[in-house]
């Protein structure tokens, strides 16, 4: 990509807050990266001028990815970048990201694209101007496979109704916050975080800015159906108790039906003429305790397991221990000293290397 400086600009002005930081978390995109930092730091140099700066995470990539991100930041050290240790996933990479950025806003921002960088800088103006503290791009007519089309539909519908709060409808991370909600959200002591879903419990005013989502013009998504699965059950533990105390009430209700069993097979017992479709216990006794036998144990084990899931659901929340993600090497992000070291929910490894700016 051509060199972003410019003559109002000199390299090594860290000292002066950016404006906006971007966190974009990418895997093996050494396709569409190039293209994109391109958009992005366009898009930014006409918003906000030189006060901005670009965070880049690599998400454990197999191809030249964090080759590309070096590069650019030699040509202008506000593009800095992160290489994790190996791939810890969508989540987390935004994580480490957000955890590095010190822009007065925060955005985040795919590299596919397919969330436009003009978009983000209409999410930046309307939090910028006070208008409210998050603004989320809601995607309007998506251009995907049909089937991916309804997965997440049903998911925003399922996810907006149990979750507590409810999530924004067709809201992904795609969004800008102020440095007071960065702040609230970064000193959130969770380990396996969802921004999304972070974003809307943590309050605050909200607005969306509402858009189409193109097609991904180079490369493929790293989202496949196993993984969409993966964070949808993710979500759903972390901001929904209602699958627990669905399997808890599953658990009462088997045991009423299998007192109203109980209670039905006795009165066949002793008045044969009142019978259960049909079916008289005397023909064969041995049924009759099969069956309250399996539906004592099965209404017993229900409610067991939701009564264990929700002390287990308390102690996920309160004694998850390892880090969001395991930084292992950044560029443009000043020292980070000899030994590994905690930063709010990354471990930053020791002997990180810094690429010097030219």
């Amino acid at each position: 990509m051509q060199s972003s400086k410019s003559s109002a600009y000199e390299p090594g002005q860290d000292s002066v807050q950016p404006e906006l930081s971007v966190v974009v978390p990418c895997y093996n995109e050494e396709e569409a990266l190039p293209r994109a930092l391109e958009a992005i730091v366009a898009a930014l140099k006409a918003a906000v001028g030189d006060r901005w700066e670009l965070i880049v995470v690599d998400d454990g990539s197999s191809d030249a990815t964090f080759a590309i991100i070096t590069a650019a930041h030699l040509q202008d050290d506000r593009i800095k970048g992160i290489r994790l240790s190996r791939n810890f996933g969508h989540q987390s990479a935004v994580a480490t990201g957000l955890e590095f950025a010190t822009g007065a806003y925060v955005g985040i921002l795919d590299a596919d694209l397919q969330d436009p960088p003009d978009v983000l800088i209409e999410l930046y103006k309307k939090v910028a101007s006070g208008e409210c503290d998050v603004c989320v791009g809601v995607r309007g007519k998506r251009d995907a496979p049909p089937w991916l089309r309804i997965s997440y539909h049903l998911f925003y519908q399922v996810i907006g109704r149990l979750s507590d709060p409810p999530w924004t409808r067709d809201a992904g991370d795609f969004s800008v916050f102020n440095r007071r909600v960065y702040k609230v959200l970064s000193a959130l002591p969770e380990k396996v975080r969802s921004l999304r879903g972070l974003r809307n419990w943590v309050g605050f005013r909200h607005a969306s800015v509402s858009y189409d989502r193109p097609a991904r013009v180079h490369g493929t998504s790293r989202y496949n159906l196993v993984k969409l699965v993966l964070l949808a059950l993710d979500s759903f533990v972390a901001f929904s108790n209602v699958p627990l105390r669905l399997a808890s009430l599953a658990g009462m209700l088997m045991s009423f039906v299998t007192i109203a069993i109980a209670i039905l097979f006795l009165i066949n017992r002793l008045f044969p003429s009142v019978t259960l479709f049909g079916f008289w216990i005397g023909a064969d006794p041995g049924t009759t305790t099969i069956v309250l036998y399996l539906s004592f144990i099965s209404s017993i084990l229900f409610f067991c397991l939701g009564m264990i899931g929700e002390y287990i659901l308390l102690l996920l929340r309160e004694t998850q221990g390892r880090p969001t993600s395991i930084v292992d090497s950044t560029l443009g992000l000043g020292p980070v000293g000899t030994n590994a070291t905690m930063r709010g929910t990354v471990v930053v490894a020791p002997h990180t290397e810094e690429v010097p700016s030219s």
